[in-house]
């Protein structure tokens, strides 16, 4: 009896171990996953902001809602740096064209004129 408690002791600790294992290259990946996302969501923000300054529009709405993946994320645009602001982590791009400061909000809508 004591040698089938045995085993099946030494095979749950060896199958932690094996999840384990496992688990902290996945979650690596999913983490660097995740920043590369954000990565992108401030590269198409700053990217829309450049084909609106090269357009012929003349007013460009930005919807927080439409643009930010959560309710946590901010916006935050000064010169020609936009970070896009999640909990603790910030995502940078550059744009063409130089801006005041400004930050947009997941609730927010706001317009940008040439004029």
């Amino acid at each position: 009896m004591i040698e089938f408690t045995m085993s099946r002791v030494a095979l749950i600790i060896c199958g932690l171990a094996v999840l384990t294992a496992v688990a902290l290259p996945l979650q690596s990946f999913y983490d660097e996953r995740y920043d590369s996302s954000m990565e992108h969501t401030a590269d198409k923000v700053a990217f829309i902001l450049d084909e609106f300054w090269a357009s012929e529009a003349d007013t460009l709405t930005l919807r927080g809602w439409e643009i930010l993946p959560s309710a946590d994320c901010f916006i935050e645009i000064d010169g020609h740096n936009l970070t896009v602001h999640m909990k603790n982590k910030s995502y940078r791009s550059l744009m063409c064209k130089s801006m005041d400061k400004m930050t947009i909000g997941h609730g927010d809508a706001v317009s940008i004129s040439k004029l």
